[in-house]
């Protein structure tokens, strides 16, 4: 479905206004003084009569719909419609039914036809108005649709299903994902919802509820327990929520006994996650990606064979036999990585064999296949990098610790502030807007990613002039490293992992101990734990294991997104028992943070699996990025799709790039200042786009 702004304003109409005759006579009519009735519009006076004597009833006054609110509650699909009715109401208080002009503003949800009669289309559940109109005149009703289902892949007949009615005291089971409080976004798969309990045999009711979506399904879960429900289902849900609570109620009926419930609820942001999310799977060295929504990753381009020098080659090659590091498959292995907002461009590491400090090249992502078109010298230092969001420069972090602003296309070093700073400076990232460059500062450590202190600065950018000017700290490490930030969509915040040291594994069984945490550039409301994202209220041996956060640039449903890196579990398909840092795969988790965070409360949600990963591969340093913009007259489905920054139905209702159309901005579509958006004060500007200023 489309964003709801869209939708809202989308509207039906139907019927016309008609004049009508209310008295009684089968004369035709007239306009003079006969004995037949007389008709003019609905708002001017109406006389009526019979055997030549008249009744001036007076123009209407006021119009009625009847009845004023109805529920259209949907079983599995099916339902009755609604008929509703126009009484006016006339000068000498007579009244009488009468036609009017019908529209309903969720034509999603249901539609009305010109007769007054609101069907339901059995698909989405939610509120919307009919409006009728007589003349001058209107009245509404309120409408609310009610989806209620059933499903019974268990097969269980209705005396079993009523077992479920009457559960005892003993648990059911145990809830391992998604936790408690979930905030979940449209647009992606449905979580997979996993416990611990239970025995072969034992079937289950799972009761989902929500304000226009009641759902029940039967279902057998034989251990390892788990449970999915289908595409369609997680649509409706989604789609149908206006942002109230979704209960889930799980309960498990075992020898004729039902049990006490495993229950949690989620939140569904208002909206559906967009971009691409770019990965390394460590143990194939290839760079993924994949969208939200996606039900599998692809890679991102061909690296080439690790025994082949490749071509752009390299200068300074010194004959190494095989030139690279094999990812597998003799693969050269791409590690560290970077991608610019626009989704133009990747500047990604290129592994030489046995050395940690590499050449970098950069990735085309516009051309088709995406093409390397640079690659620097054989002999190059670099083990981290940033890229400006255009995708034109480069920020090199080299095995010494030094930074250096390099040109994107060629790999050619730009003379800049940066060559002062000396070897104590990791891991650069630009701010969405180009403005601001963040990175650590005082580090202590081995290289750009193996570190255990720092403090985290930033300094100013001039996209133009390709000045650094005004450095200064806004987060100190203390005793601990500070690394990896990445800022938030209006570029006014920084978000970044903590703790004490900065990589998940190093050495024999040692864990680095970070937690995800977010600043102001202003400096002002100081450092925050994004204590439920990160997993402070998981076991033991799942907390402090959170590192490399990157958020997407787009807000979303009043959040941003954060996707980070853990090897926390994962219900029961990834569980250790110890350290899973050791013991299970890294993988890609995404959280949802207050786009308004709050000086001294944590501003996070817990965190959910990123839908359509490969468990069998070890996945990590996700980079959110859009894709390359669309021209105009492509299909899309969002404004940040088009290069033009706006998204609209053409003349068949179909949603293209356009050129910028005048009027107000919907969410998802380019602005200037939140007085561009259409829906302001509520939908504000953010990050050159209009999006809502906080959750629903």
């Amino acid at each position: 479905m489309r964003r709801a702004s869209l939708v809202l304003g989308s509207l039906v109409v139907v019927g016309a206004v008609v004049g009508f005759a209310c008295g009684s006579s089968s004369d035709s009519a007239g306009t003079g003084g006969s004995g037949g009735d007389t008709t003019t519009t609905t708002t001017t006076t109406t006389t009526s009569g019979t055997g030549g004597g008249f009744i001036d009833h007076g123009a209407v006054v006021a119009i009625a719909i009847a009845p004023p609110s109805v529920t259209i509650d949907v079983q599995n699909g099916v339902s009755a419609p609604v008929w509703f009715t126009v009484t006016a109401t006339y000068a000498d208080t007579t009244t009488a039914e009468v036609p009017a002009d019908w529209l309903f503003d969720r034509p999603d949800l249901a539609g009305l036809s010109n007769q007054g009669e609101l069907s339901a289309h059995g698909t989405l559940g939610g509120k919307g108005t009919a409006t009728a109109t007589v003349g001058a005149l209107s009245a509404t009703a309120d409408v609310t649709v009610v989806l209620h289902l059933t499903q019974n892949p268990a097969g269980l007949g209705a005396s079993d299903q009523a077992l479920f009615d009457s559960p005892d005291g003993n648990p059911s089971g145990t809830l391992l994902y998604p936790y408690d409080h979930t905030v979940f976004a449209r647009g992606i798969l449905a979580p997979e919802l996993m416990w611990n309990g239970g025995s072969a045999g034992d079937v289950y009711r799972v009761h989902l509820h929500e304000a226009y979506l009641d759902a029940v399904i039967y279902a057998q879960a034989d251990p390892p327990s788990d449970f999915t429900m289908d595409a369609a289902l997680w649509t409706q849900l989604t789609e149908s929520n206006a942002g109230e609570l979704v209960t889930v109620d799980i309960r498990r009926l075992s020898g004729g006994q039902a049990h006490a419930p495993m229950a949690e609820s989620w939140k569904i942001a208002q909206g559906s996650l967009r971009g691409t999310i770019y990965y390394w799977a460590v143990n194939t060295g290839q760079l993924m990606k994949i969208n939200p929504g996606a039900s599998s990753p692809v890679v991102v381009f061909d690296s080439g064979p690790a025994d082949q020098l490749g071509s752009p080659a390299p200068a300074n090659y010194n004959g190494a036999t095989p030139p690279w590091e094999s990812g597998g498959n003799n693969k050269r292995c791409v590690a560290c990585h970077t991608v610019s907002k626009d989704g133009s461009t990747i500047a990604g590491v290129f592994e030489k064999l046995g050395s940690t400090a590499s050449p970098w090249g950069t990735i085309d992502l516009t051309a088709s296949p995406p093409t390397v078109v640079q690659m620097t010298p054989y002999d190059s230092s670099a083990i981290y990098l940033g890229i400006t969001p255009d995708g034109d420069y480069v920020v090199e972090n080299d095995v010494a610790m030094r930074m250096r602003l390099k040109n994107a296309l060629t790999g050619a070093t730009v003379p800049s502030a940066l060559d002062a700073f000396g070897d104590s400076t990791c891991d650069p990232a630009f701010s969405p807007d180009g403005k601001l460059l963040a990175f650590s500062s005082n580090v202590s450590g081995y290289y750009p990613v193996e570190f255990y202190r720092s403090d985290l600065d930033v300094i100013d950018f001039d996209p133009g002039s390709l000045a650094f000017t005004n450095r200064r700290t806004i987060a100190l490490g203390g005793a601990n490293a500070l690394a990896f930030p990445s800022f938030s969509p209006d570029s006014a915040w920084v978000l970044y992992q903590g703790g004490d040291y900065s990589r998940a594994k190093y050495g024999a069984n040692l864990t680095g101990h970070n937690d995800l945490f977010i600043t102001d550039v202003a400096a002002v409301a100081g450092s925050t734990l994004l204590a439920e994202a990160s997993g402070a209220t998981l076991e033991p041996r799942n907390q402090h294991i959170a590192y490399q956060p990157t958020v997407n640039p787009i807000a979303v449903g009043g959040y941003m997104w954060v996707v980070f890196m853990t090897p926390r579990d994962y219900g029961n398909k990834m569980q250790s028992s110890a350290d899973p840092t050791y013991e299970n795969r890294k993988q890609l988790w995404v959280a949802a943070v207050d786009v308004n965070p709050q000086p001294g409360q944590d501003p996070s949600h817990p965190a959910f699996w990123l839908p359509g990963q490969d468990l069998s591969t070890v996945n990590m340093s996700g980079y959110w990025a859009l894709e390359p913009c669309k021209q105009q007259g492509n299909a899309c489905n969002e404004g940040f799709e088009c290069c033009t920054g706006f998204c609209q139905p053409d003349g068949n209702g179909d949603y293209v790039c356009i050129p910028p159309p005048g009027g107000c901005s919907h969410v998802g579509e380019a602005c200037t200042t939140g007085a561009d958006c259409c829906g302001s004060p509520d939908v504000v500007c953010i990050g050159g786009f209009c999006a809502l200023g906080q959750p629903n």
